[in-house]
């Protein structure tokens, strides 16, 4: 298998986000020394990349929290291995403590330490086939008039209302062989019940999106729509995959062979004070 690398995730995540610049209500800004995006909906509002050098750390931490102030009121700010300064997680702190008793803004602590997050799958261990109902097909998706059923059954599924941000930011890089994102939507019969998204960028291949509408879970079509995405990565010459879940899905992607993995990644939650 060829090793997944923190670079190698954090360059097919920024990628994912890229998707979204330009669209509105959103703000994308990627410098050679800072990337973050806001959005009052999805993808969130989240800083993913932060190059500083020691002495420069701090009035930049500022200054980059004063920029996104302008658009949104809470951030995530991602820490990556090879994020710089080494010790800036130590940086907030001490600015946290400053900004709590007289700045804008304040950290609200590190979200980041959560074990089960962060998952790969060597495909060596992926079975050819999974226990799904012999009615159950998956269907990639190849045109408008397609991806707007993946819209619906993806929003249905994660309880969102306004799902305008991923309908404009896939359907403007179009459903050809050259976009980087490819759109699956899994029917049993003719019924949609359920979709996923695999992102090839960053020299990995990984899965998001994986969205099953609540009167259709317990059937294993979230199982079954992950296996057909990630053997798509297999056909395109992968040996392995990574997906970023929530901890209440761990363990059904656990079934299917992922591993939990330490990327050595950090979360810390900065909020404007009220």
């Amino acid at each position: 298998m060829t090793a997944i690398t923190p670079h190698m995730v954090q360059a097919n995540f920024i990628a994912y986000l890229r998707h979204f610049a330009e669209l509105p209500g959103i703000t994308f800004v990627e410098e050679e020394h800072i990337t973050w995006i806001t959005s009052n909906g999805e993808p969130g509002s989240q800083i993913v990349q932060t190059q500083f050098t020691p002495e420069t750390a701090a009035e930049r931490i500022r200054e980059t929290l004063r920029q996104v102030g302008r658009h949104t009121d809470s951030v995530d700010w991602m820490l990556w291995p090879s994020d710089l300064p080494a010790d800036i997680g130590h940086v907030f702190a001490e600015l946290g403590t400053a900004y709590a008793a007289n700045g804008e803004w304040m950290l609200y602590g590190n979200i980041g330490e959560q074990p089960g997050t962060w998952l790969v799958i060597d495909f060596n261990s992926l079975a050819d086939q999974i226990p799904v109902s012999a009615d159950f097909r998956v269907e990639q998706v190849s045109c408008p008039e397609q991806f707007a059923v993946w819209v619906d059954v993806n929003a249905n599924g994660f309880g969102k209302s306004d799902y305008s941000a991923f309908r404009e930011a896939y359907v403007r890089q179009g459903f050809g062989e050259d976009a980087d994102a490819t759109h699956y939507v899994g029917f049993l019969h003719d019924q949609p019940v359920t979709s996923s998204t695999l992102l090839i960028a960053g020299g990995s291949a990984s899965v998001y999106n994986v969205s099953t509408p609540v009167e259709h879970r317990g059937n294993g079509f979230g199982s079954a729509i992950t296996h057909a995405t990630l053997l798509a990565a297999r056909e395109r010459g992968y040996t392995s995959s990574w997906i970023w879940a929530s901890q209440m899905a761990t363990s059904v992607y656990q079934k299917l062979g992922f591993v939990v993995t330490d990327f050595g990644i950090r979360e810390y939650q900065w909020k404007k004070r009220t």
